[in-house]
């Protein structure tokens, strides 16, 4: 049997409005992201209590990059085939089940086991929930766009605040962190299941069923690598922040020590998603223009910081960062999902989170051997270098049609 092309429709309400259906989904969005960085704080207890290295501590944060990517590359595009109901329900099981192993988590090892079914569940969660946005948004609007950027810095700066508080300040928090983000993904199955379809089956089920992976929109491949080094520059900042910034600042205040490594992932993300909200009309090329030149500056002063020890030129510097870092990430989805057809939103958002989570791992890796090899110091001050030449060369390819 062949495979047949139909244009995605809406099919009739099922309990929730395509307006209710919008909002709710970004919801999920933030709820994956706060799940996604709740460990953050957390590191520093972990290798206190099981005595593990930094480089260690990296490929953990690499574990769950390496599975998100293995869940787009496998079913990147699934939702545009199947649904995005379907999807959403299996990534939320799989996400509660991700939770209560770190919950339980009695050695590094469950560590690792935790974040790669963490990073299974959102990777296959991102693409589903990235068309849905588009589908349910009002044509002719970008709101899909904007609320996807918004919502993950958001919850990614929630998630981390929200554990650095819990840890710091309640007994036993590594238990009560995921038990409430378990919670909350079991409330919002029914509600997914409430949803109405955007898409219709475009394949067999047999078919349909196969391994999706991510697409570039066809004919526009150059364009769409031009515009990939937009997502290096924003991402290659958010892998540091989530894996060794917590490290970093720890060694400059020593006053409330998990509190304090849950904010420089909640600074720079929660300033990222509010700069996005503000500055949402901003078209694309100036986002990205206008974010380069502040991620370079900003770089340069946590450079500074890291030499002189200063825990308030970090910050500073942290906060100029979000903002930079999320104009960056705005211009950059909004420019690569216009480029593809309605049938191939999931898939090419797949092919951009792709992207985002290879610039986010392989630095962060990189860096984490280096302050093995050396001390953290050095790698603070190499990843802030090849940070600037990243945010430079996207400003560059904005020049370039």
């Amino acid at each position: 049997m062949t495979t047949e092309l139909v244009r995605p429709r809406v099919q009739p309400a099922r309990g929730l409005s395509r307006s209710g259906s919008f909002w709710f989904i970004g919801g999920i969005y933030a709820l994956f992201l706060m799940a996604s960085t709740a460990p953050s704080p957390m590191y520093s207890l972990y290798q206190q209590r099981w005595g593990f290295t930094n480089t260690v501590l990296t490929e953990v944060f690499a574990s769950y990059s390496v599975a998100i990517l293995l869940a787009l590359l496998l079913c990147g595009s699934l939702s545009d085939h199947i649904g995005r109901r379907p999807v959403l329900v299996g990534a939320l099981v799989l996400e509660i089940a991700a939770v209560l192993v770190l919950a339980l988590a009695p050695g590094v090892g469950w560590l690792f086991a935790g974040r790669v079914l963490q990073g299974l569940a959102t990777g296959a969660a991102t693409s589903a929930i990235s068309g849905a946005l588009l589908d349910f948004q009002r044509p002719g609007s970008n709101r899909g766009s904007l609320v996807n950027g918004v919502a993950a810095a958001l919850g990614m700066a929630g998630g981390s605040l929200l554990a650095g508080v819990l840890v710091q300040f309640l007994p036993g928090p590594t238990l009560t962190t995921f038990l409430l983000l378990a919670a909350g993904f079991a409330v919002a199955i029914p509600v997914v299941l409430a949803m109405p379809e955007p898409v219709a089956q475009l394949s067999p089920l047999r078919e349909a069923l196969r391994p999706r992976r991510p697409i570039v929109p066809a004919g526009q491949g150059g364009r769409f690598a031009l515009m990939s080094t937009m997502v290096l520059a924003s991402w290659t900042v958010g892998g540091m922040f989530m894996s060794l910034a917590p490290s970093v600042v720890k060694g400059m205040v020593h006053s409330y020590p998990s509190l304090i490594s849950g904010l420089p992932v909640a600074v720079l993300a929660g300033l990222g998603g509010l700069t996005q909200l503000v500055l949402s009309r901003w078209a694309a090329t100036r986002a990205v223009r206008v974010g380069a030149v502040l991620m370079i500056a900003a770089l340069t002063g946590v450079a500074a910081a890291e030499l002189d020890a200063s825990p308030v030129v970090f910050f500073l510097a942290a906060a100029v960062l979000g903002v930079g870092w999320g104009l960056m990430f705005m211009g950059a989805f909004r420019m690569l999902t216009g480029l593809a057809a309605p049938h191939q939103r999931a898939g090419t958002a797949a092919m951009i989170y792709v992207v985002a989570y290879l610039s986010a791992t392989v630095p962060s890796v990189a860096l984490g051997y280096l302050s093995t090899l050396t001390d953290l110091r050095t790698a603070t001050l190499a990843f802030t270098a090849a940070a600037a030449v990243f945010a430079a060369t996207a400003a560059l390819s904005t020049a370039r049609r």
